[in-house]
């Protein structure tokens, strides 16, 4: 759905009603209260590969999945009409916002994505640091800061950012699944793992250049802005669904994935430094996603 053919009553509309139908969704959701319950099986053909960037993305994908079966459940239960009459939405863009929030997966899927390639990547970032396999788990649950730093301001420029941070070169040795550089990435002690370049700086110029070839970059994830179920897996039940479905899918990962990879044939390069070119990189990043969008609708 593009924002720009809705008006901006029936977007603050369309925000209230995918508030409603995320919160809805945390005690529709079992596995995030326990993530216990998550099958090997959500691995799928990557369970016993040894591949890092598949079983996370996999995991990502079944955790979408589920979301989108739940979300399509609630349905009825959403107050459309109350969400309707509070912002004064005409009939025809009363069609536009049913539709958009009976997408789950194209509302969902970027975030759930790019949760997998920041928890994907910690193992090689805090293998290059001499943090062992014991703390990759600590690593990647504190990820969720890095991973909530850049997704405050609408999909597109989280998409640029990692599009950024992707990993271009031969190094690796998974070229079947989207990776991210661990050489563009750096420990953290308050967000796990961080870009060597100042993440602020990549953020405000993903910003200008989103806004200028896009033309928004607006849009806080909706997870972010429901509460959490209480988690009993947690000493602490997480603040936010966004923070919820961090921490179930680490859960996961931790059990399923992370004791069974092997990085004796992985090439781990070294740290890299700050990029004095990150407004021309970003702008070109822009330019390319804006038309890659125009070349879907045309």
């Amino acid at each position: 759905m593009n924002l720009s053919s809705l008006l901006p009553s029936a977007i603050h509309a369309k925000r209230a009603l995918l508030r409603q139908q995320t919160q809805l969704l945390g005690n529709e959701l079992s596995w995030l209260r326990e993530p216990d319950s998550i099958p090997r099986e959500a691995l799928g053909s990557s369970a016993d590969s040894g591949a890092l960037p598949a079983q996370c993305f996999h995991l990502a994908a079944w955790m979408v999945r589920e979301i989108a079966l739940a979300a399509n459940r609630l349905c009825p239960k959403l107050d459309w009409e109350s969400a309707f009459d509070t912002y004064g939405v005409t009939t025809e863009q009363k069609l536009r916002i049913k539709r958009a929030v009976l997408e789950p997966v194209t509302r969902y899927a970027p975030g759930m994505i790019a949760l997998s390639e920041i928890v994907a990547v910690t193992p090689l970032v805090a293998t290059r640091a001499s943090v062992g396999r014991a703390e990759w788990g600590r690593v990647a649950r504190l990820a969720e800061g890095f991973g909530a730093k850049i997704s405050c301001d609408g999909t597109n420029v989280q998409l640029v950012i990692r599009n950024y941070l992707r990993d271009t070169t031969d190094a690796t040795v998974w070229r079947s699944t989207p990776v991210l550089d661990s050489a563009l990435l750096k420990l953290d002690d308050e967000t796990g793992v961080s870009s060597v370049t100042p993440i602020d700086d990549l953020i405000s110029t993903a910003r200008v250049a989103v806004i200028e070839h896009l033309g928004s970059a607006t849009g806080m994830c909706v997870a972010m802005q429901a509460r959490a179920p209480v988690c009993d897996h947690v000493h602490a039940t997480p603040a936010t669904m966004y923070g919820a479905i961090w921490t179930a899918y680490v859960a996961a990962v931790e059990r399923l994935v992370f004791p069974n990879i092997d990085l004796s044939g992985v090439v781990i390069r070294p740290q890299a430094g700050p990029d004095p070119h990150v407004p021309a990189a970003m702008d070109r990043l822009a330019r390319e996603r804006a038309a890659d969008l125009k070349s879907r609708v045309t």
